[in-house]
């Protein structure tokens, strides 16, 4: 139990405070993980204080941005693009792993801890919203 709650307190004071508003919606806690590989993936918890949103889309500097939901199928993990990730009123969605999280693809060299990767998350009624996913180690 100790390790647990250690493990837990360097995940949260590793993620960044910063705190990002569009509208009624509240973005925290956004992250990613260090990568060797052509592709990585971005977590945050994402707050709505009003009526029902929804995330379109996520613009960024890489060939292919998409919304994913990892998910168990017969046994095998896989992933499955969202068109639309609904934002209920007065709810959370949280992306993380082995959840919804967005997709960065395309990558030409990895992320290392301490990096910043910069996107535009795009919803349907409160407009375009810019969010930096801190590269935090993996725990």
């Amino acid at each position: 139990m100790k390790f647990l709650i250690a493990a837990l307190v360097l995940i949260c004071g590793s993620v960044s405070a910063q705190t990002y508003q569009a509208g009624d919606l509240t973005i925290t806690d956004a992250f990613s993980y260090p990568t060797t590989g052509r592709s990585g993936a971005g977590y945050f918890t994402l707050t709505n204080d009003g009526a029902a949103d929804a995330l379109l889309d996520v613009e960024a500097d890489y060939p292919k941005v998409m919304l994913h939901k990892s998910m168990m199928k017969d046994g095998v993990m896989t992933m499955e693009h969202q068109m639309r990730v609904v934002v209920p009123p007065q709810g959370e969605v949280e992306f993380a792993p082995g959840g919804y999280h967005v997709m960065f693809m395309g990558l030409k060299e990895g992320w290392g801890v301490g990096d910043d990767i910069k996107a535009t998350l795009i919803f349907e009624k409160s407009g375009s919203l810019e969010v930096t996913f801190k590269v935090i180690e993996r725990p």
